[in-house]
């Protein structure tokens, strides 16, 4: 996981109305009384203080120390990663814009990783994004106290080739968006990057840069067809039937009316920027348009898909039981009922007076006469496509992926693999249970 603060705790000064300066605690003050002295308040953008000694005393400090600051609208960050990169720079570029703090760690001029507060730009939303992983795997990964990655490979949630795609999707993701910024500020910090931390990769800053550039110049156009990645598409006959690429077949069968560009590049493992090129070819060839709404689908999914997807995962809750054993599974119980009776939770109707059984499976007819007792309106509310498998495989499946995360609590560690491949295996096999999103 890589997005975590920068090593040292942040000092910090208070300004007031009236232009006098507080330090924010003990270490601050110390900062500041070690540049005891008169210095020049240089003009600068809102958002950063600029000042210099006067006259200047030299000396040296150790890094991690600001060796650049400046405003974004001064020129193109774009030449600065390009002056970092030509001058073989270590360190951190922080960047501050819009609201939303992000930044890259070089390494002698490449980049070595990226973090990001930005919703979506984290590793375990790049992962879900692509179709790696579920929210729900996600979420049981944060509780674990470890990071992220490594508990998603070691749950075998995901291969570690696949985390390695997703955090280079995050390092693009986060570098595109930097050069996307006209406004800001942004600051340098020198020292050694496995100190400054960042995604442990090795990427080429140059073609970092110009992958950047391609999309910005090319999203615009592919934008005129496909207006964004929460777009719906709809299948059309061209006039002029074309052979089509491997990947362009494979995007087209995805095209259902009812799916989401975002949706159709998860479940082909692609980031949204190179699914909607290609759909753009396909939309420019006749075979797709976009949508602003998606087309009407069955209001009510068969009792037998209904009674298959309980059956499926009442399974594989007893496999996790069985796993446990007689000796731990009263302490998984009992931790199941706050889960099941959260009313804070999407899927509190579903669970409404009901409790597991002692090898942690749910009675299917209270179940499904809960969700029968959901009306429409509610239930799109809970679940947009209102479709109730779906929202009842969703329900079933983060409780799996809770009991998971408990039974982990308690299993050996080659235990608790094993288990998680297992349940993995089995899982996969009920996915198309599911409605596509």
């Amino acid at each position: 996981m890589s997005d975590r603060p920068a090593p040292s705790a942040p000092l910090t000064l208070d300004v007031d109305a009236h232009g006098r300066v507080a330090p924010g605690d003990d270490l601050a003050r110390r900062a500041l009384a070690d540049r005891a002295g008169r210095f020049l308040l240089l003009p600068s953008a809102p958002d950063l203080l600029v000042a210099r000694r006067s006259p200047g005393g030299g000396g040296a400090v150790a890094p991690p120390r600001c060796v650049l600051a400046g405003d974004l609208s001064a020129f193109p960050i774009a030449d600065l990663v390009t002056f970092i990169h030509q001058s073989r720079l270590s360190g951190r570029l922080e960047v501050a814009a819009a609201g939303v703090e992000r930044a890259m760690v070089f390494k002698d001029g490449e980049v070595t990783g990226a973090t990001s507060a930005a919703p979506g730009e984290r590793i375990g939303e790049v992962a879900v994004r692509l179709g790696y992983v579920t929210a729900a795997q996600v979420r049981a990964g944060m509780r674990s106290g470890r990071p992220l990655g490594k508990h998603l490979v070691e749950a075998g949630a995901i291969s570690s080739a696949d985390l390695w795609k997703c955090f280079h999707e995050q390092v693009s993701a986060v570098f595109h968006a930097v050069l996307l910024a006209r406004e800001g500020v942004f600051v340098m910090l020198d020292g050694a990057p496995d100190d400054l931390h960042g995604t442990p990769l090795s990427m080429s800053t140059q073609a970092l840069l110009m992958d950047a550039i391609r999309r910005i110049d090319e999203l615009s156009l592919f934008q005129s067809r496909i207006p964004g990645p929460q777009a719906f598409l709809r299948r059309r006959e061209p006039r002029s039937p074309v052979a089509l690429k491997p990947l362009e077949q494979q995007l087209l069968d995805r095209v259902d009316g009812r799916t989401r560009v975002a949706g159709i590049a998860a479940a082909l493992h692609l980031n949204e920027f190179d699914a909607i090129k290609v759909l753009y070819h396909l939309a420019e060839a006749g075979y797709v348009e976009a949508a602003a709404e998606p087309l009407a689908g069955p209001a009510e999914a068969p009792a037998e898909r209904l009674g298959a997807i309980c059956e499926g995962m009442n399974e594989l809750f007893r496999v996790i039981g069985a796993a446990v054993g007689a000796g731990g599974i009263e302490p998984v119980l009992a931790g199941s009922r706050p889960f099941l009776s959260d009313p804070a939770s999407r899927f509190a109707p579903l669970y409404r007076k009901l409790q597991p059984a002692r090898d942690l499976s749910l009675e299917p007819a209270a179940l499904l006469l809960n969700l029968e007792a959901l009306d429409p309106k509610r239930l799109r509310e809970l679940e947009p496509s209102g479709d109730r498998a779906g929202y009842l495989f969703d329900a079933l499946a983060e409780l799996m992926f809770f009991y998971l995360f408990q039974a982990g609590e308690k299993l050996p560690r080659a235990a608790d693999e094993a288990l998680a491949r297992e349940v993995k295996r089995r899982f996969d096999a009920l996915a198309s249970l599911k409605a596509t999103p």
